[in-house]
């Protein structure tokens, strides 16, 4: 009795081993397979660094040297994943991206005590600041190689990258800082030499393009990312230090670095 209990057992697991085979092999309900291929948006916040070395243009005697200045820009475009490996155990990808990236800069530097005019036409001195304005932007295509950590969904990211610059633009002004009713004096620049704005309490001196300026820009990410799977979709949030290798400007020293975090949804073909 007790030999008929276990060829009964033996049978039904045998079976329905059988038939989990035939199941998958089964052409009308195929298993699936894990995807090797992710496409998707991405976009993200900028914190540009520019280093530089170009003097303020102005009738200040400190004329000062912009040496570094920040802004806040942003990044979009989109990507395409190719897992390595096999698909269901990769841990290591290369990801493709094309993005266009806005990295602005401001500068600020002090300036001497300048005579001015104050609301009753007197001379008074004001304090001056030097101020420069930087906008740049560039079509970067990138190639970045990703590796996960620890059997986990943690990974590192590093790769070049390509900008070809689309615009840049460079404002520089002197600004009155105090007393609050003061304005530029006229006399003390040429007639149409500068462009007073803000009441007269500011003055471009100089615009631009940095002549000169370099149509590439050649850069490395490094950085860190997680993957947060939905379904077949990932959700993968990212930051990046983006290191200029070239410069803007030779003449002006100028190169652009950048802070990069953002969000990338990669959906899976």
């Amino acid at each position: 009795m007790r030999f008929i209990q276990i060829l009964i057992i033996a049978l039904l697991f045998g079976g329905s081993s059988v038939f989990a085979q035939q199941e998958l092999a089964n052409p009308l309900i195929p298993a699936k397979s894990s995807p090797r291929i992710y496409v998707g948006p991405v976009a993200g916040y900028n914190r540009s660094l520019h280093s530089s070395g170009f003097e303020s243009i102005s009738g200040d005697v400190l004329c000062p040297t912009f040496t570094s200045g920040t802004a806040n820009g942003y990044y979009f475009g989109g990507s395409i994943e190719y897992l390595l490996g096999k698909p269901k155990d990769s841990k290591s990808s290369i990801i493709a991206r094309a993005v266009y990236s806005y990295l602005p800069a401001g500068y600020t530097q002090p300036g001497d005590r300048l005579p001015s005019l104050d609301e009753q036409v007197n001379v008074v001195y004001s304090t001056v600041r030097h101020v420069a304005e930087i906008k740049y932007s560039t079509i970067d295509i990138e190639a970045i190689y990703k590796l996960n950590l620890f059997n986990s969904s943690f990974g590192i990211v590093v790769g070049p990258t390509v900008g070809f610059v689309m615009n840049v633009s460079r404002q520089q002004r002197m600004e009155l800082i105090e007393p609050l009713n003061a304005v530029f004096d006229p006399s003390l620049f040429p007639p149409g030499t500068v462009e007073y704005i803000n009441n007269g309490r500011g003055i471009i001196t100089a615009n631009d393009n940095i002549p000169g300026h370099s149509t590439i820009r050649i850069a490395v990410k490094a950085g860190a990312q997680y993957e947060l799977p939905v379904g077949r979709l990932l959700l993968v949030p990212c930051i990046y230090y983006n290191f200029g290798i070239t410069e803007v400007s030779a003449n002006d020293n100028l190169r652009v670095n950048a802070l990069q975090m953002g969000v990338d949804l990669r959906f899976a073909l």
